[in-house]
């Protein structure tokens, strides 16, 4: 398996905390995705996008700030993980304000250590025809920087045409079919760990704090020749405790409905809670593959042959509305089945696009109602006369039938569960809509 990027030179952005890096990223990829707040240090881990400009294309990457003191563990893994994306860019956006700081000349002297392209960017250079704030950044040695307002886009296109004059020559690739996905969950239950073990290194930052991840985290690699996106999450809370987690539950509510399948992290020492079983319902309501994750199972205590057996038939008893989605007990710490839960996610995803044939269907549809025809109404009985697929990912079925309004629900969760069952739809859910023979 192989990490994101592939072929793409990479740019990252820079700089010290709350100098306008995620501003100036979300600026450059048209997209609000990441968290901008008055508050320093609000960006804690990488995001990952592609943007294209002047016939070149490259992943433009957006770190946390660079601190030249960490002293807690969330700070020195901030810093661990801007000095990987540092490793990996082909081109680094070293960000500063009008004002210079100290810290700022320490930043520069990591920075040039990289032997790596740099461009200095004065940030929150709000008067365009300001030609003399942050003269100052020239002593760094670096070249002369570009004055940009991240916030109100000024010197963005300068910036983007100096980006591309220092990258190499790349072909504009069509994007092929990705499959995304999304790891959600509760704070604290190992989102990270999971993440960071599948992809074999430190992309999300991991702390015992809960709530340590505040954004939403984009990943991409390659396994068994395909290409994926992952997202790692902030950690749903049942009440968000300040706008920042507000924004944080947005993001991921966003992600979401952008994935193709959703893997819903558990931990095994707290249970299947309540708030896991809200999350799983809001992936069911948005028709997103799910799978479920049973993290850190290794430290339930005193395990027997029926330990696992007992707790997934407890989960399913709790929340029968999950009886077909896949359930998969791992440790995100020493990697116990991390790689067999992309096994699951890559069926889950096959079958979110499966197709069946119409003559299939409709073979199946007859055989149902000889075997178990539809409850009588009003002394008439429902019939449907034929069915097709309309739609996939999630699919989507349409049958027509005389008396579409008198088929019960019971029937209607009975012939979803035999298509389920015939069709192998396991952790899919798709829609089953009705319709009279003279609707069209």
């Amino acid at each position: 398996m192989s990490f994101y990027p592939k072929k793409l030179p990479v740019v990252a952005i820079v700089g010290r905390p709350n100098v306008g890096k995620s501003t100036l990223f979300n600026k450059i990829t048209r997209r609000r995705i990441a968290i901008i707040h008055d508050a320093p240090g609000i960006t804690r881990d990488r995001h990952y996008s592609q943007v294209e400009w002047n016939g070149k294309t490259f992943l433009l990457v957006d770190t946390g700030g660079i601190l030249s003191d960490p002293r807690t563990e969330i700070e020195m893994g901030v810093v661990r993980l801007v000095k990987n994306a540092v490793e990996q860019a082909n081109a680094l956006i070293f960000v500063v304000e009008d004002d210079i700081h100290p810290e700022d000349f320490e930043v520069a002297n990591f920075l040039r250590k990289a032997e790596k392209p740099i461009i200095v960017v004065a940030n929150k250079i709000d008067d365009r025809n300001d030609n003399w704030s942050c003269a100052e950044a020239e002593k760094f040695g670096l070249g002369e920087p570009i004055r940009i307002s991240a916030k109100y886009g000024y010197g963005i296109g300068d910036l983007l045409d100096k980006i591309v004059e220092v990258l190499p020559s790349t072909a504009v690739r069509d994007e092929e079919k990705i499959l995304k996905i999304a790891v959600v969950g509760r704070p604290n239950v190992g989102k990270s760990s999971f993440v960071n073990k599948l992809l074999g290194q430190d992309v999300a930052l991991v702390h015992h704090e809960p709530g340590t991840t505040r954004d939403a985290v984009n990943s991409r690699f390659r396994y068994f020749g395909k290409e994926y996106e992952i997202v790692d999450t902030a950690g749903l809370f049942r009440k968000q405790r300040e706008d920042i987690e507000y924004f944080s539950g947005l993001r991921t509510l966003a992600a979401i409905e952008q994935s193709d399948v959703v893997l819903l992290i558990v931990d095994a020492t707290q249970g299947f809670t309540r708030q896991d079983k809200r999350i799983a319902a809001t992936v069911m309501d948005r028709y997103r593959g799910l799978a479920i994750a049973v993290n850190k199972w290794d430290l339930i205590p005193e395990k027997t042959s029926r330990t696992l057996r007992e707790f997934e038939e407890k989960m399913r008893f709790e929340a029968p509305f999950l009886s077909f989605v896949p359930i998969v007990f791992i440790s995100a710490l020493t990697g116990i089945r991390v790689r067999k839960t992309m096994e699951i996610i890559d069926k889950i995803g096959e079958r979110m696009n499966t197709r069946i044939p119409t003559a299939k269907l409709n073979k199946l549809v007859q055989f149902l109602q000889e075997e178990h025809p539809p409850p009588v109404y009003r002394g008439r009985r429902p019939k449907i006369l034929y069915a097709v697929q309309y739609d996939v990912a999630p699919p989507e079925f349409i049958f027509f039938a005389k008396m579409a309004r008198a088929i019960s629900p019971s029937y209607k969760r009975y012939i979803t569960n035999q298509i389920r069952k015939i069709f192998d739809y396991e952790g899919v859910p798709f829609k089953l809509i009705f319709r009279d023979k003279t609707e069209r």
